[in-house]
């Protein structure tokens, strides 16, 4: 388990009551990686990937695992506390 990889630099906005963290490129190596945010909670995940890869994710906190059988690269945010 590492901390996911991160292309340039996050970006935190609010939208409505809630904030939000987006990252142009997160890149996760293997099964079992995360990528801790600054959320306390976090409500709403909103990652694409750039490849045709089955994932899953498991919040604890403000920090998401990957769930998959390889690397995957995603972009986008998430949403929450």
């Amino acid at each position: 388990m590492a901390e996911a990889t991160q292309l340039g630099r996050q970006r935190h906005f609010v939208l409505g009551n809630l904030r939000g963290v987006s990252a142009a490129g997160l890149t996760f190596a293997a099964n079992g990686d995360t990528w801790t945010t600054p959320l306390h909670v976090i409500g709403a995940i909103l990652l694409t990937p750039t490849t045709n890869t089955a994932y899953g994710f498991t919040v604890a906190g403000g920090t998401i695992t990957l769930v998959s059988a390889g690397a995957l690269t995603f972009r986008g945010g998430v949403l929450g506390l």
